[in-house]
């Protein structure tokens, strides 16, 4: 174990050529548990693009079927213990390469809904200042709940100071265009597809990236085309395709992923359908040994309190 001033490091599993993961206990509490990640890309030298990828509360408040975060809520963490967890991994690796990497992505998309934790607005205000990385891509991942509107705002906000004309990545978790299965999907209150939209124009507004529409495809949730056409503009969104990665919670929900490695016909399909409405189509596979080190959201911490 490794004793820090923000945390207690519990355990460290992965790859170093993949995703390292660890998990943490916070404030001496064993119930405050969370995990915090360093990826890469194989195919990508770490001098070129380093992934940080950290958690904002304990558990999650909004309960996916498919992660293992959810169900087990416990509350927000402080802007100092996520920083903490930025520092650390930081830590871990030579000082120069925070200066000298092409892309430096930190990305708030592990355990939690980042958008119902105020503490990630004061961070991501902060962390121009905090890291000299010319590189630096903050990278928000959220359903985007209802309740996260004024959040979104403020989020705006700060995009459009601290990091006009800067990368930054928005990614919001639509999984299907058909409304029944998005809420079993993700069982909260959510802004509507219009309202996104409209948001999502305005936050391109402040910089090169686009915001991405993350589609994780399992088996019997519809995504159409059209509807995604219908609602958003291809001008400042763009289609991200992924797997549906196991995890033990999409194993008792009974979901499957729709997208396997070498990716068929009806994801082809999809691609260019989508391509044709004028879509720039990201369809990230990853690499598939992620599975095997059991490096998805929630799993680090749900194999620790089972153990």
């Amino acid at each position: 174990m490794i004793q820090t001033n923000a945390f207690e490091i519990l355990s460290k599993t992965g790859d170093p050529e993949i995703a390292e993961v660890y998990v943490a206990k916070f404030r001496g509490d064993s119930n405050l548990l969370a995990e915090f990640v360093e990826a890469r890309d194989p195919d990508v030298p770490k001098d070129e693009k380093w992934v940080i990828i950290v958690s904002t509360q304990f558990g999650c408040p909004v309960g996916c079927s498919m992660c293992d975060a959810g169900g087990d809520f416990r509350g927000n963490l402080t802007a100092d213990e996520i920083f903490g967890q930025i520092d650390y991994i930081i830590g871990q690796n030579p000082l120069k390469r925070l200066f000298s990497v092409e892309k430096f992505k930190i990305q708030f998309a592990r355990m939690g809904e980042p958008t119902l934790n105020p503490a990630v607005l004061d961070v991501l205000r902060d962390i121009p200042k905090k890291y000299d990385a010319s590189g630096l891509i903050p990278c928000i991942a959220t359903v985007a709940p209802t309740a996260s509107r004024d959040w979104l705002e403020n989020l705006l906000e700060i995009r459009c100071t601290e990091y006009m004309g800067r990368p930054f990545q928005l990614q919001l978790s639509i999984n299907s265009t058909d409304e029944v299965s998005r809420d079993k999907l993700m069982p909260v209150s959510k802004i509507g597809f219009k309202d996104l939209s409209n948001f999502a124009q305005r936050f391109f507004e402040g910089g090169p990236r686009k915001v991405a529409l993350n589609f994780a495809l399992s088996e019997g949730n519809a995504i159409e085309p059209r509807i995604i056409a219908d609602n958003f503009d291809s001008k400042t969104c763009c289609v991200k395709i992924t797997p549906l990665n196991p995890t033990y919670r999409s194993r008792d929900m009974g979901l499957k992923t729709a997208l396997p490695p070498d990716a068929p016909n009806e994801v082809d399909r999809l691609c260019n359908e989508l391509q044709d409405l004028g879509f720039d189509v990201i369809l990230s596979i990853g690499d598939t040994r992620e599975n095997q080190i059991g490096s998805n959201c929630g799993m680090a911490v749900m194999k620790m309190r089972e153990s």
